[in-house]
C-alpha cells in the first residue's frame, strides 16, 4: 500500500483509549511510558504516530520507521506495525518489512485485512537475492551453481533466495569455491582469494631404477669412456688379431712352399714361398705395433683426471708405413699420445 489508509489512524485512536501501556526495555521512550498517566501515553503515542505518517508523505522514510517504533514503544498497538513495514519497504528493507507484518497477523488474530497482508508477505519473499562478488586477484570468472555467468569479478548478480555454489576461476590461479546462503532481498557477500599456481619439480623420465641417489648434475658428471677401452684400442687390438691370423696362415704356406721346393726344386716354388714369407712377415709386424700400440693406449687412459682431459683434447693416433728393399719388405708405426 501507498499510503496508509485513513480509517487507521481513527482505528489507532479508538484503541488507545483501552490499551495500558507497556515498558519495553530496549526502548527509551517504553521506559518513560511507564511513568506516564494512560492519557498521556495515550497523547504521545498519538503524537508519534501522526509524525511518522507526515514524514512517510514526505519521503523522509528512515526518519518515517522511528517514528512509528516510537510510537509502538510506547503503546504496543498492533496497527503501528503496518506503518512501520511501510517504512521498511520504501527503504528497501523487505525482510525488515516482512517481519513487521508477520508480527502484525501473529499479535492481532482477528485483523480483518490477514488476507492481503499475507498475500503481501509472500509476494516479498519471491524478491531475488543479490550476490556481491569479489576476488583476488580481480577478473576471475564466475560459476553460479554449476552455470556460467558470463561475468567477472567484482561483480553483482541476482539470484533466487536459498543455498547456492559460487566457483570462481582465473588462468594461473587455483580455483576456490563458497556455499552461501542467499535469503530474500539480502545482499550476501563473496570475497575469494585465489592461490597462484606453483608449477611442479621438474623430474626425469622412467622409473629411475638403477640411480636412486643421482641428480641432475650427478648425472651430467659421468664419463661416457668409463665403460671400457675406447675406440682407438678396440681399433688397435683388431688389427693386431688380424695382423696374427694373417701372419700365421702365411707362414704356413711358405712353409709348404719350402717343403715342396725341397722335393721339386723349381725357380717358381722359390719365389712363391719367398713371397708368402715375406707378407707372413709383414702381417707379424703390423701386429706387433698395433698390438703395442693398444697396450699403451689403455694404460694411459688410467692416469688422473687432468690427464685424461688433456688426452681428450690431443686425442692418440698410430700412422702406419710400408717398407720394401730388395731384400726385405716390413711396416713401420708411428703412434702419438
Amino acid at each position: 500500500m501507498r499510503s496508509l489508509p485513513i480509517f487507521l489512524s481513527t482505528l489507532l485512536s479508538l484503541s488507545f483509549v483501552a490499551i495500558a501501556p507497556v515498558a519495553q526495555a530496549q526502548s527509551g521512550e517504553a521506559e518513560e511510558a511507564a511513568e506516564m498517566s494512560p492519557e498521556q501515553a495515550r497523547a504521545a503515542a498519538r503524537e508519534a504516530y501522526g509524525e511518522g505518517q507526515a514524514l512517510f508523505r514526505e519521503g523522509k522514510h528512515e526518519e518515517s520507521e522511528a517514528a512509528f517504533m516510537r510510537a509502538y514503544a510506547i503503546i504496543p498497538n498492533p496497527v503501528v506495525l503496518l506503518g512501520v513495514a511501510e517504512a521498511r519497504q520504501a527503504q528497501g528493507n523487505l525482510q525488515g518489512a516482512v517481519e513487521a507484518l508477520e508480527t502484525y497477523l501473529a499479535t492481532r488474530e482477528d485483523a480483518p485485512d490477514a488476507e492481503a497482508v499475507q498475500a503481501k508477505i509472500d509476494e516479498m519473499k519471491t524478491a531475488p537475492a543479490t550476490l556481491v562478488i569479489s576476488s583476488t586477484p580481480a577478473g576471475a570468472a564466475i560459476v553460479i551453481d554449476g552455470e556460467d555467468t558470463g561475468e567477472v569479478t567484482p561483480a553483482e548478480i541476482e539470484v533466487e533466495s536459498g543455498t547456492h555454489v559460487v566457483a570462481l576461476t582465473l588462468e594461473g590461479r587455483e580455483p576456490a569455491e563458497q556455499r552461501v546462503e542467499a535469503g530474500f532481498a539480502t545482499r550476501p557477500e563473496v570475497a575469494l582469494e585465489l592461490a597462484e599456481i606453483v608449477a611442479p619439480e621438474p623430474t626425469l623420465e622412467g622409473d629411475g631404477e638403477g640411480l636412486p641417489e643421482a641428480g641432475v648434475d650427478e648425472l651430467d658428471d659421468v664419463d661416457e669412456d668409463d665403460d671400457g677401452p675406447g675406440t682407438a684400442v678396440w681399433a688397435l687390438s683388431a688389427v693386431a688379431a688380424a695382423g696374427l691370423v694373417g701372419g700365421t696362415v702365411l707362414g704356413f704356406l711358405a712353409l709348404t712352399e719350402e717343403s715342396e721346393f725341397d722335393d721339386t726344386p723349381t725357380e717358381s716354388g722359390a719365389d712363391k714361398g719367398e713371397r708368402y714369407a715375406l707378407f707372413a712377415d709383414v702381417a707379424f709386424g703390423l701386429a706387433a705395433v698395433a698390438g703395442i700400440s693398444a697396450i699403451v693406449i689403455f694404460l694411459t687412459a688410467d692416469d688422473d683426471d687432468d690427464d685424461e682431459e688433456e688426452e681428450s683434447e690431443d686425442g692418440a693416433t698410430a700412422v702406419f708405413y710400408p717398407v720394401a728393399s730388395p731384400t726385405g719388405a716390413g711396416l713401420v708405426g708411428e703412434v702419438t699420445f
